[in-house]
């Protein structure tokens, strides 16, 4: 049985050489002590957001974008949107980053997602404000904005979900999907949980695997954990 494959792609350190979220903060922002209470677990993410979105009170968003198309992409990712193409692949950005940044960058170089989910920065009143695009009262995650919730809510149960990731924001997405390709902290979380991945690097080794499967020397499949899992998650919802 053929099924459709749907790929979704984190953004920041994914897409992006750099960590551009980080970036942005340690240029325009104040990184610490934020970030580490995010990572020594005194803060969760939405209350870090809140926390350090608005040191970026004296910043245009105009400055925001001109470093955002300063920041280089993995240089085969282009590639592989062309493969994506190819094949008719749909992708989605899932990011737990903002909009001020990541859109740009998706317009300057022409990416075709299909959809982008990222949060956004108001920049309207006194001091910057937040604003996630979804949350999940049944979940914990990593992420503001679930990114498990737009996997499931873009996907038919018989499509093969593809999920690319290499941060804590990608935890509760990988378990959700069927073929992983993760870095970093997503690699080490996979390892950790027993969860099958594919190790890269960059896009290179994407399009390898990919190169792969439309030559017939492996094949994606439906992932039983994650099955059980989204099913979970819909009975919680």
């Amino acid at each position: 049985m053929n099924h459709t494959i749907k790929i979704f792609c984190d953004f920041d350190g994914t897409i992006t050489q750099k960590d551009l979220g980080d970036e942005i903060f340690k240029v325009f922002g104040k990184f610490e002590p934020y970030h580490s209470m995010l990572i020594n677990k005194e803060i969760n993410i939405r209350q870090y957001w809140r926390l350090i979105v608005p040191t970026l009170a004296d910043t245009e968003e105009s400055e925001i974008e001109k470093l955002a198309l300063e920041t280089p992409l993995d240089a085969y990712f282009i590639k592989f949107t062309e493969m994506c193409n190819k094949y008719k692949y749909d992708i989605y950005v899932v990011s737990d980053g903002f909009s001020s940044y990541i859109n740009p960058i998706l317009s300057f170089y022409d990416i075709p997602a299909k959809k982008v989910f990222s949060n956004s920065i108001n920049f309207d009143g006194d001091s910057p404000k937040p604003d996630f695009y979804g949350a999940s009262e049944s979940c914990n995650c990593m992420s503001s904005s679930c990114k498990r919730n737009v996997i499931l809510n873009n996907t038919d149960d018989d499509e093969i979900r593809v999920f690319i990731g290499d941060g804590y924001s990608d935890f509760c997405a990988a378990e959700h999907c069927d073929v992983i390709f993760a870095k970093k902290n997503l690699a080490k979380y996979c390892s950790e949980n027993r969860i099958p991945f594919y190790n890269f690097k960059t896009f290179f080794d994407i399009l390898k695997i990919f190169d792969n499967l439309h030559s017939g020397k492996v094949k994606f499949r439906k992932r039983r954990q994650a099955e059980l899992k989204s099913m979970s998650a819909f009975e919680t919802e």
